[in-house]
Protein backbone atom coordinates (compact mmCIF):
# COMPACT_ATOMS: atom_id res chain seq x y z
CA UNK A 1 0.00 0.00 0.00
CA UNK A 2 0.97 3.36 -0.55
CA UNK A 3 1.84 5.44 2.17
CA UNK A 4 -0.25 7.94 0.54
CA UNK A 5 -3.45 5.84 1.08
CA UNK A 6 -2.28 4.87 4.69
CA UNK A 7 -5.27 6.29 7.23
CA UNK A 8 -5.17 7.12 10.56
CA UNK A 9 -6.72 5.08 13.17
CA UNK A 10 -4.87 6.25 16.65
CA UNK A 11 -1.89 8.56 17.46
CA UNK A 12 -0.51 8.24 20.79
CA UNK A 13 2.48 9.61 22.61
CA UNK A 14 5.11 7.22 24.14
CA UNK A 15 8.76 8.16 25.64
CA UNK A 16 9.84 11.31 23.31
CA UNK A 17 8.26 9.51 20.39
CA UNK A 18 4.71 9.94 18.30
CA UNK A 19 3.00 6.34 17.30
CA UNK A 20 0.81 6.38 14.93
CA UNK A 21 -1.29 3.35 14.20
CA UNK A 22 -2.81 3.31 10.85
CA UNK A 23 -6.18 1.16 10.13
CA UNK A 24 -4.22 -1.91 8.33
CA UNK A 25 -2.71 -2.24 11.86
CA UNK A 26 1.13 -0.98 11.62
CA UNK A 27 2.82 1.39 13.80
CA UNK A 28 4.73 4.30 12.82
CA UNK A 29 7.03 6.13 15.03
CA UNK A 30 8.39 9.89 14.50
CA UNK A 31 10.40 11.43 17.71
CA UNK A 32 8.31 14.44 19.09
CA UNK A 33 10.73 16.72 18.50
CA UNK A 34 10.19 16.87 15.07
CA UNK A 35 6.86 18.72 15.68
CA UNK A 36 7.46 22.09 17.74
CA UNK A 37 4.22 22.80 18.82
CA UNK A 38 3.40 18.99 19.43
CA UNK A 39 7.42 18.78 21.88
CA UNK A 40 5.96 21.63 23.85
CA UNK A 41 2.33 21.21 24.00
CA UNK A 42 1.04 19.31 27.34
CA UNK A 43 -0.33 16.32 27.59
CA UNK A 44 -4.22 17.05 27.38
CA UNK A 45 -3.59 19.22 24.10
CA UNK A 46 -1.65 16.10 22.66
CA UNK A 47 -4.37 13.81 23.83
CA UNK A 48 -6.97 16.25 21.89
CA UNK A 49 -7.03 15.51 18.25
CA UNK A 50 -9.15 14.65 15.86
CA UNK A 51 -8.44 12.54 12.62
CA UNK A 52 -9.38 14.12 9.80
CA UNK A 53 -12.39 12.59 7.71
CA UNK A 54 -10.58 11.20 4.90
CA UNK A 55 -8.10 9.97 7.61
CA UNK A 56 -5.25 11.42 6.28
CA UNK A 57 -4.66 14.20 8.54
CA UNK A 58 -4.53 14.92 12.03
CA UNK A 59 -5.58 18.08 13.66
CA UNK A 60 -4.91 19.49 17.17
CA UNK A 61 -6.75 22.57 17.34
CA UNK A 62 -5.66 23.85 20.79
CA UNK A 63 -1.92 24.41 19.50
CA UNK A 64 -3.43 25.30 15.80
CA UNK A 65 -1.06 22.34 14.43
CA UNK A 66 -2.17 20.11 11.38
CA UNK A 67 0.33 16.81 10.03
CA UNK A 68 -0.40 14.66 7.52
CA UNK A 69 -0.70 11.06 7.20
CA UNK A 70 2.90 10.99 5.47
CA UNK A 71 4.77 13.29 7.93
CA UNK A 72 3.80 10.71 10.59
CA UNK A 73 4.64 7.35 9.17
CA UNK A 74 8.15 7.56 7.91
CA UNK A 75 9.41 4.42 10.23
CA UNK A 76 7.82 1.33 10.96
CA UNK A 77 7.67 0.06 14.14
CA UNK A 78 5.16 -3.23 13.91
CA UNK A 79 2.64 -4.73 11.93
CA UNK A 80 0.85 -5.45 15.05
CA UNK A 81 -2.94 -5.22 14.69
CA UNK A 82 -3.16 -3.76 18.61
CA UNK A 83 -0.78 -1.53 20.22
CA UNK A 84 -0.52 -1.87 24.25
CA UNK A 85 -0.02 1.30 26.24
CA UNK A 86 -2.21 1.08 29.02
CA UNK A 87 -0.66 4.77 30.09
CA UNK A 88 -2.69 6.15 27.28
CA UNK A 89 -5.67 3.65 27.12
Amino acid sequence: MNIMEKKIKTIEFVDGLILTTTMDGQVYSRPVDAFPLLRNASDEQRRAYTIGKFGDDVRWEAIDEDIHVSSLTRTLVSQSHTTHHPEYA
